[in-house]
């Protein structure tokens, strides 16, 4: 429904080509905003006063996996799907499943914490994100969270989902999750929708103890 047109776009790949960038449009008083894939319908990559895009797009590379502690670094530019993709052999994948995960982009799921119907069972995207490299409006280069648990502020928490206005991260440290043994679909009506609920958390408990749909 919006359209815009910004005066420049610059395609880094690197974190610190992003931070050189953001430093000059700081220094020129020049508004910037980065972009993914570009498909969040809140529009949040959209460049509402001309200025600076910067497109991540290219920004696309798996960095590091740790099997043993089922994490992976990437930069935010890769597209959900390739990162389960790229850990899939090892029996891993990320379990945010936006519907648009075959084209939206990591730093935009950061960015909006989106997610799918995996997040009703694993959590939402603020879940698996464990760290992240950031760079600030001023172009500083800051580094949330990490692979250890930490005490103090949840600052990747507040970063997650926080849509572009806090910093561009350009980095993440992804939580990987051990694929089912099976996967099993179930269609059922329910007469209403409180029964529905119900049956909805009676799933949780152990098999014998659920009571019957009315």
């Amino acid at each position: 429904a919006f359209k815009s047109t910004p005066d420049a776009a610059v395609l880094p790949r690197t974190t610190e080509e992003v931070a050189s960038v953001v430093r000059l449009c700081s220094e020129e008083k020049v508004p910037f905003v980065a972009r993914g894939a570009g498909t969040g319908l809140s529009g949040g990559a959209i460049p509402s006063e001309g200025g600076v895009v910067l497109s991540l797009a290219g920004m696309n590379q798996f960095l590091e996996l740790d099997l043993d502690n089922r994490v992976a670094l990437c930069q935010t530019g890769i597209i959900n799907l390739e990162v389960s993709r790229a850990v899939a052999e090892h029996g891993l994948y990320f379990a945010p499943d936006p519907s648009s995960q075959s084209a939206c982009t990591l730093g935009g799921n950061i960015a909006e914490n989106s997610g799918g119907p995996h997040c009703f069972k694993y959590g939402a995207t603020t879940v698996h994100i464990l760290g992240l490299t950031v760079v600030m409006p001023d172009g500083e280069i800051v580094n949330l969270g990490g692979p250890r648990y930490t005490v103090g502020y949840d600052l990747v928490g507040l970063f997650v989902g926080s849509e572009g206005t806090f910093g561009i991260a350009t980095e993440a440290l992804v939580r990987l999750m051990p694929m089912p043994e099976t996967v099993k679909t179930f269609l059922a009506p329910f007469r209403s929708m409180e029964v529905a609920c119900e049956a909805v958390s009676d799933i949780d408990v152990p098999t014998n103890q659920l009571k019957a749909i009315p």
